[in-house]
């Protein structure tokens, strides 16, 4: 598994004191197209937070119901790329934070169903929605949208997963091909 450490403050293991982990997917149906989050003119993959306690396959079906309104039964899948980011005095002073952005791929033709979705009040208040883009075209729409995004990182971490899901599903189609 790739994984990407961002640590601008240089900070060591023994120096973390908060620890936040985050699951997100790449849901992919068979008309090539990805399904993203869209809100506060932001996109990022579909996902979230995993509350205490939680497992990381109990956060992400949640998640998943919750933002898309999908439901799956019983994942049991690996994450495929990860991004961490250490941080000194986040959320708040005196907590050194080490965030752990864990990326799945789900491969499903199931629809997102607005009617069982439940959103946060941030969410509801930007307008969180949900839309299929297409394979070829979610790298430059990702990029288009940096300028006018409200949070970057989401975005660049969302590129940066994009990215890693196509690379590897080109290097495994060449190893179909040779078998």
């Amino acid at each position: 598994m790739k994984e990407i450490i961002y640590n601008y403050d240089l900070l060591d293991e023994k120096d973390i004191n908060n620890f936040v982990q985050r699951v997100k997917a790449i849901i992919i149906n068979s008309n090539d197209e990805i399904l993203i989050g869209y809100a506060d003119k932001t996109y990022q993959c579909v996902g979230g937070h995993v509350e205490e306690g939680e497992t990381l396959m109990a956060a992400l079906t949640r998640e998943l119901k919750e933002e898309s309104g999908i439901i799956f039964d019983n994942l049991d899948l690996q994450p495929f790329f990860r991004v961490k980011y250490y941080n000194r005095d986040y959320p708040e002073k005196g907590l050194n934070t080490l965030t752990s952005n864990n990326y799945y791929v789900i491969r499903t033709d199931i629809k997102p169903n607005n009617d069982i979705r439940s959103l946060t009040e941030y969410e509801k208040e930007w307008n969180y929605v949900v839309k299929y883009i297409p394979k070829d075209k979610i790298l430059d729409t990702l990029r288009n949208s940096l300028p006018e995004a409200k949070k970057k990182n989401p975005v660049l971490d969302t590129i940066e997963a994009v990215s890693e899901f196509l690379k590897q599903e080109t290097d495994d189609t060449r190893r179909d091909e040779w078998r």
